[in-house]
């Protein structure tokens, strides 16, 4: 633990400068977590409604509700698990690069082609990988509890399966299956929570926080599509929709002293 405290610290001196500028409170260290969060409402939407070549999937009109042509739901609720390696700065101030990883979550909504009656039952897996570098500070203990707030940005990876369109008013396995895809954009969060202190070394941290992972796209490709009339192919341009949580979290924070 020494020899860890002496390389975080002195890698940290060798970024401002000088050690003189480390407080004297300052301390590595190590946060694991795990929590669950769900999505907000994620809209499916032509990454370009006007395209030709390959065509868009929805096209720019309006949908039989009289809403533009989109797919209309959610990813649902996830599990989501943290690793972070953080600094005390200073008895208020911390820093720490955190690693979030929602291994799966399920898309689950409703599309408005005008071609058929609902329901439109859409579905899709997605898991995403996150890196971030966040800002903590920490607020008046209110006896032995330690509340903070807490910013951070940085990328996401978001991956989506294949993405299934059914129409059962058609037929029971009437269907239009797109490629999935995967990718990597800005994200940030937002937390709030309290820190519960176990010993001089070991911490209960329990957290809200609120994440924009970003963009998920599915990529341009050929689409299955299966019909009472027959099955066939035809290239479709992508798609995108938002990627917005809303989780808790509980964690272990243990100090290198």
């Amino acid at each position: 633990m020494t020899t860890l405290r002496s390389w975080l610290v002195g890698s940290l001196a060798s970024l401002v400068g000088s050690s003189a500028a480390i407080p004297a409170l300052a301390e590595p260290y190590l946060r694991l977590g795990v929590g669950a969060d769900g999505s907000t409402t994620s809209t499916f939407r032509d990454r370009n409604c006007q395209a030709t070549n390959p065509p868009a999937l929805f096209g720019c009109g309006a949908g039989r509700n009289g809403q533009p042509l989109q797919a209309t739901g959610a990813f649902g609720t996830g599990a989501v698990l943290d690793a972070g390696l953080g600094y005390r700065l200073n008895t208020w101030l911390r820093a720490e690069a955190l690693f979030s990883y929602r291994p799966a979550y399920e898309y689950r909504g409703q599309a408005n082609f005008l071609q058929s009656a609902p329901p439109q039952p859409v579905s899709a897996n997605l898991s995403s990988v996150a890196g971030f570098g966040v800002g903590y500070i920490d607020l008046p203990r209110l006896r032995r509890v330690q509340p903070y707030i807490g910013a951070g940005v940085g990328v996401a990876r978001n991956r989506i399966s294949a993405v299934s369109y059914n129409f059962p008013a058609i037929a029971p396995d009437a269907s239009t299956t797109i490629a999935g895809g995967t990718t990597t954009g800005l994200a940030w969060l937002l937390t709030a929570g309290v820190a519960i202190p176990i010993n001089e070394q070991l911490s209960l941290d329990l957290a809200y926080r609120y994440s924009d992972l970003g963009r998920v796209q599915t990529d341009s490709g050929s689409a299955s599509i299966a019909r009472p009339t027959g099955n066939r192919t035809l290239e479709i341009a992508g798609t995108q929709a938002a990627l917005q949580t809303h989780g808790v979290m509980l964690s272990l924070r243990y100090a290198f002293r």
